[in-house]
């Protein structure tokens, strides 16, 4: 399953943002999505079970009581599914002809864009006489400067 599919529900995804701090036990996180969300703890569970079976979360036996903590494999999958979004999106814009290539073993998390891109001042277009969707004054076939043209 893609990573995105598996986030695409917000209680998972909810699951997933606590993780992110680190590890919790299975109780807490019952608690918290169950309130937060106003849905059972059996459904907590059962979003938890996609979470395991989907290789996002694993479970370490903690004395009498279960902790969940992401796996690293899964947030490295999800960091190059995001990546791959970035190339497309810089291939779209252009973006990605004014930046050094990322190394495969350390895929950036951050917009790929040019530094200068991202510092440079933005000046406002200078402000242009908007036609009507018709043309000027709804005529068709309107050229400025023509006999039509009556100086406004």
């Amino acid at each position: 399953m893609h990573p995105f599919e598996v986030l695409a529900e917000p209680v998972r995804r909810r699951i997933v943002e606590v993780l992110a701090v680190g590890s919790h036990p299975v109780g807490m996180l019952n608690d918290l999505i169950s309130m937060e969300f106003r849905v059972s703890r059996s459904a907590v569970s059962h979003h938890l079970r996609i979470l395991r079976d989907h290789g996002v979360v694993r479970v370490l036996p903690a004395y009498t009581e279960r902790l969940y903590l992401l796996e690293e494999d899964f947030m490295q999958r999800l960091d190059s599914a995001v990546a791959e979004l970035f190339d497309l999106w810089d291939h779209r814009y252009g973006f990605g002809t004014n930046r050094a290539p990322v190394p495969p073993e350390q895929p950036s998390r951050v917009p790929r864009a040019s530094p200068t891109a991202r510092t440079a001042p933005m000046s406002a277009p200078a402000p242009a006489r908007r036609l009507h969707r018709a043309g000027r004054k709804g005529r068709r076939g309107f050229e400025p400067g023509s006999w039509l043209d009556d100086g406004e």
